[in-house]
């Protein structure tokens, strides 16, 4: 646990822009998609493709035991980030806040839609959207500051 603990502002500013990003993000490409059959070439390895993920990670287990876990898994998740984030320096509570707006996120997709939206094809990897990206940059920022440490 670092020094310098401070209400974490930073926290939540960081939750509201990552999950205000990918809302709005996914908002517009879903609205797009409708008019270019669900694929937009950009360049010769990245497309904006619409995939409705019902599952996890890449997809995988997606059916409705698994839905149901994500979700109760998530808001203990959210929980207890939240409950947590008041012991970490302002550097861990921006990761935190990044790895939280990115759970939230995706957790509106499921319990709106039942699936989440991805839309980021880089052809040479599985479809992720913003949300994904942004607990993976939390997660990599959070752990950085242990390594340096």
């Amino acid at each position: 646990m670092g020094k310098n603990k401070t209400f974490p502002s930073i926290f939540f500013i960081a939750t509201f822009f990552a999950v205000f990003f990918d809302q709005i993000t996914k908002f517009f490409v879903v609205n797009l998609m409708k008019k270019f059959d669900g694929n937009i070439d950009i360049v010769s390895f990245f497309s904006l493709t619409l995939v409705k993920n019902k599952g996890i990670v890449f997809g995988l287990f997606s059916n409705e035991k698994t839905k149901i876990f994500i979700i109760f898994f998530s808001l203990i998740a959210i929980f207890f980030i939240t409950f947590y984030v008041f012991k970490f320096e302002n550097y861990r509570q921006f990761s935190l806040g990044l790895i939280t707006g990115g759970i939230i996120g995706n957790l509106i997709d499921r319990i709106k839609y039942g699936y989440v939206i991805d839309f980021i094809n880089f052809h040479f990897f599985p479809v992720f959207n913003f949300a994904d990206t942004f607990v993976s940059i939390g997660i990599i920022l959070f752990f950085l500051k242990y390594l340096r440490e």
